[in-house]
């Protein structure tokens, strides 16, 4: 048990720290604490278990300190030694909580018993202070279910330096569908980064019904590695090492205390990201930074979509989405009304296609709706669309040749039809239910190109046709047509062509 004597009279003082000695007890005595401002300074250096004063001291009042001690939420025990009876002091010690209060000259033996009561009830405080570990402690926040009490504030600032009605903030990374796959990898990645390598005030908790890994700040640490170290420190190599969708989010807390309210708003941030490209940090500056635009709704290419579907022109319709998707990301338009235009664009085609024939599932293109106003991610709107396409079965007549297999032609119109997505030879030979190898040498031999070479091929006339038809960024493009880097889109492209696509796209206007 920690202790703190503050008593003017040296001899006194010396009686204790032999008594204290007996005892076993850990303490600090020093001869020039014997004045009420040096014991305030020394009792907020120790933050002690208990605390042995004097009533009266030079230059200070014992009870005012402890007055001063129990304002700033440092609740140690306390045994006051009084010169004489007193009421009024005895009515006010009671008042403050004190654990003991003796009249000099004090017995030893008394004093005693009463340390050892005190060390009893402090060691079993101890043991219940022990589930009360910093993971707790930030989850029972996050959880929204700790009840901050005056005890709670002295355990965290004692053991740990702070308070959960301190200031932090947390860092967010979603992973999508593929939280269970990368969730480990994101954590390392976490874990290996200057702040949480130094041992700072951080924990990493995960939030497995909302795709999140979260990282926790608290303390002055919060302020050191602010949304700047995010950005350029954290976020890059998380995007580097995912090839999936990685949105990340960073959000201050005025309080620990309030951590749930703050997780219900980042959680409501991911709506934004669909006006942010991969890798950028969103934080509530940025969003409020935006000049958000009304939307006007492009007739122009709801009517080329119906035109296409008059002709059954599954490519046209295709095209239009990609229009549709340049017109959406040209300025900044909020997330909800994004979102609306594609449902609205949707029940164009769905009310052009019903004219024509029945739909197959009326349950699965609301299910794509749903989707659609569900979603936080231009991938998570792309896969709906391409639901909602497959229920009403509105592809591209497919083109038999009959110079190929079966199932070769097969692989071919499944190329054709996903080459935008990043489709593999190991994806389409599981769907055709065939060996990669053997698919393989049966592509190369009946079409006289390799797989990868034909995909290419497909992948550079789909990014030279939106090189030149939209003012798509470079990323923008890269994901519609199933490449994670722009910059590895680029290079492709390059050695395809001659020249990089900013070049192709000079060169064509």
């Amino acid at each position: 048990m920690k202790i703190v004597i503050i008593v003017k009279d040296a001899a006194y003082r010396e009686k204790l720290e032999k008594l204290l000695r007996k005892l076993g007890q850990e303490y600090r005595s020093l001869e020039t604490v014997s004045g009420g401002q040096e014991g305030y300074k020394l009792i907020k250096e120790e933050i002690p278990d208990l605390i042995i004063a004097d009533i009266s001291l030079p230059r200070a009042d014992g009870l005012l300190m402890l007055k001063k001690l129990r304002r700033e939420k440092i609740h140690s025990r306390v045994i006051l030694l009084a010169e004489k009876e007193d009421f009024r002091q005895v009515r006010q010690a009671l008042e403050l909580g004190v654990d003991g209060y003796f009249i000099k000259p004090v017995q030893m033996a008394q004093l005693e018993k009463r340390i050892l009561q005190i060390e009893q009830r402090v060691d079993g405080e101890y043991v219940a202070e022990a589930v009360f570990t910093v993971e707790n402690i930030l989850l029972g926040c996050l959880n929204g279910q700790l009840d901050p009490e005056d005890r709670l504030h002295d355990i965290t600032k004692r053991r740990f330096g702070f308070t959960v009605y301190d200031p932090g903030a947390v860092f967010a990374v979603w992973l999508d569908e593929k939280y269970r796959e990368e969730k480990e990898t994101v954590r390392n990645l976490l874990e290996q980064t200057e702040a949480l390598k130094s041992r700072g005030a951080f924990r990493v908790f995960e939030v497995g019904t909302w795709n999140l890994l979260l990282v926790v700040q608290y303390g002055p640490e919060a302020e050191k590695y602010g949304d700047a170290y995010f950005q350029e420190e954290v976020v890059p190599k998380l995007c580097t090492a995912l090839r999936g969708t990685v949105v990340c989010i960073r959000v201050r807390a005025e309080r620990l205390v309030d951590l749930q309210a703050v997780l219900g708003r980042m959680y409501a941030m991911l709506d934004w990201n669909l006006l942010f490209d991969r890798g950028e940090l969103i934080c509530t500056e940025k969003i409020e930074g935006m000049e958000i635009m009304p939307l006007r709704y492009p007739a122009h290419i709801e009517s080329r979509l119906k035109n296409a579907v008059t002709e059954k022109n599954g490519e046209e319709i295709k095209q239009c989405y990609y229009q549709l998707y340049d017109h959406l990301r040209r300025k900044p338009y909020s997330p909800e009304d994004m979102k609306e235009c594609i449902i609205r664009f949707n029940m164009v085609l769905l009310n052009a296609y019903k004219v024509r024939r029945e739909i197959a599932s009326e349950v699965e293109v609301q299910r794509c709706m749903q989707m659609i106003s569900t979603a936080v991610s231009w991938r998570q709107i792309r896969t709906a669309i391409e639901r909602f396409m497959r229920a009403l079965s509105f592809d591209a007549p497919e083109e038999f040749d009959h110079s190929l297999s079966p199932l070769v032609c097969k692989a071919v119109q499944l190329v054709r039809k996903y080459y935008d997505q990043g489709i593999t030879l190991e994806e389409i030979s599981e769907h055709l239910f065939v060996s990669e190898e053997y698919l393989s040498t049966q592509f190369k031999k009946e079409t006289g190109s390799g797989f990868a070479e034909t995909v290419r091929k497909y992948r550079i006339d789909r990014i030279k046709g939106l090189l030149i038809g939209t003012k798509l960024k470079l990323n923008q493009i890269a994901e519609l047509t199933g490449y994670a880097d722009s910059k590895y889109m680029s290079r492709v492209f390059k050695e395809e062509t001659g020249m990089l696509p900013t070049e192709f796209r000079k060169s064509a206007q």
